[in-house]
């Protein structure tokens, strides 16, 4: 079985073959190759990958709210 790893950059988990420690200001971090070889290309095309990310991030964020408020909504009966 393998262990998921959150990763500080995109603030999703991937599996740990898929993520590599960095070092940071705050210290070492863990970061996914995905967005280590996305920082490593052009300007246009890191811009179109944090775009990408950023919607991802978006529409997990909006997920987490529309649950949030179904489960506000409907009353948890306790018999």
């Amino acid at each position: 079985m393998t262990t998921k790893v959150y990763c500080y950059h995109c603030m999703t988990y991937h599996p740990s073959e898929a993520m590599r420690k960095v070092m940071t200001r705050a210290g070492e971090r863990w970061r996914c190759v995905r967005s280590i070889e996305g920082a490593r290309n052009n300007r246009g095309e890191r811009d179109a990958f944090g775009q990408r990310q950023s919607e991802l991030n978006q529409a997990k964020a909006r997920e987490t709210r529309e649950r949030a408020s179904l489960e506000r909504r409907s009353p948890a009966y306790c018999y």
